[in-house]
């Protein structure tokens, strides 16, 4: 169907990442027209850690058995340099270890299926809102949408257009997919590690995949200048000297405090910057975000105000206070090394624990971080640490 020459659907979803390409799906399951818009070819290369916990796969549009490299019912949580380790061991699956582009080709091919248009190497070069739609200059032609969902990260063209900005929460990440023998493959083999402190304010993670490592450092301080240097120094103390290649990215790890709805342009994932703040976790609340948005366009009927109120409200009441309860976590899990020591002597075991249940669905960080939990934390921080939180 065309108007004036553009290809017109009732939503055009740009980005075919978690959070675009479960938005379509279910769009598309209820019937809607639904346009999926990406600007690179499927798959695609995409720089990720690839561990998905248990609540990243409750919210995908399509099992991930196909594209899974390595399950993991293990995960050991360090502090560097101290050598403090604490491991949990769980019955059920903690992280399923993939590939970001067999993972995002298949919840693309899983939403064209449900009948999504899928339009693969095709850049979006124009946003343009417009009364009663919104019309998108791309490499495919023109199209014509009654609403447009954006999940092109925080820099992409829907979210220039709408005005979202989450630059100051974007924090860098350094990766290595590291070929390494099989006797350090069979070191790292059972279990996703995640070690903090090094770099300061941040972590480094091993995620075991079925031929490789990945191995990583991140840190919520802003600027990547200490990175290099701290991923040298992670490999150099777990002994591991791999081949491989090192790409650089960074994370939204703040929900932005601006509306997630502009203009019929409804931010979704990094658009909207869902990531984890303890973690940088971020495919979780991707997929649960475009499936909210989904539900709010087809239960608002597709009207604006509708809309906007049902995926506010859902967003504010299903993904805000997750996030605020990570928040307060990472204060005391990346703070200045001498909080961090305090903290991990004292309740390392019960944190460990407490990320274990959330990866594996068993507790949310709401429930994790009860009053008496937080009191035990701030109990352990030294008087001129503690924080009102």
């Amino acid at each position: 169907m065309s108007v004036l020459g553009a290809m017109t659907y009732d939503v055009v979803v740009v980005g075919a990442g978690p959070a675009g390409s479960t938005a379509a799906f279910h769009l598309a399951r209820a019937g809607l027209r639904v346009a999926l818009v990406e600007r690179e070819r499927i798959p695609r290369y995409k720089t990720c850690g690839g561990g998905l916990v248990a609540r990243a796969l409750r919210w995908l549009p399509a099992p991930v058995a196909p594209v899974t490299e390595r399950v993991c019912y293990e995960i050991v949580v360090g502090l560097l340099p101290r050598g403090l380790t604490f491991t949990c061991r769980r019955p059920e699956a903690l992280v399923t270890m993939t590939m970001r582009p067999a993972l995002d080709g298949l919840m693309a091919e899983t939403a064209a299926a449900a009948g999504a248009d899928l339009f693969a190497s095709c850049p979006v070069r124009a946003v343009e809102p417009e009364v009663g739609g919104v019309r998108l200059r791309t490499a495919a032609g023109p199209l014509r949408a009654g609403f447009v969902v954006g999940a092109d990260g925080a820099t992409g063209p829907v979210s220039r257009t709408a005005g979202w900005d989450t630059r100051r929460a974007a924090i860098p990440a350094l990766e290595l997919e590291a070929e390494v023998d099989d006797a350090t493959m069979g070191r790292f083999a059972s279990a996703a590690r995640f070690d903090f402190g090094l770099p300061r304010r941040g972590y480094a993670w091993v995620f075991p995949k079925a031929a490789h490592l990945s191995i990583g450092v991140l840190s919520t301080r802003r600027g990547a200048r200490e990175l290099g240097r701290a991923l040298s120094a992670y490999l150099a103390y777990l002994d591991i000297r791999p081949r491989g290649t090192r790409h650089g990215y960074v994370i939204p790890v703040r929900l932005a405090e601006s509306p997630l709805v502009r203009r019929r342009l409804l931010a979704v994932g990094d658009a909207a910057g869902l990531a984890d703040p303890l973690t940088a976790e971020g495919i979780s609340f991707a997929a649960l975000s475009g499936r909210l948005a989904a539900d709010a366009l087809v239960a608002g009927g597709l009207d604006e105000a509708r809309v906007r109120a049902r995926y506010e409200r859902a967003v504010a009441r299903r993904i805000r206070p997750e996030l605020r309860a990570a928040g307060v976590l990472a204060r005391f899990v990346h703070g200045p090394r001498p909080v961090q020591e305090t903290v991990y002597r004292a309740v390392g075991t019960r944190l460990a624990d407490a990320v274990a249940d959330v990866a594996s669905g068993v507790r949310t960080y709401r429930a994790a971080l009860t009053r008496r939990a937080r009191r035990s934390l701030q109990t352990q921080l030294p008087e001129n640490s503690r924080t009102a939180g």
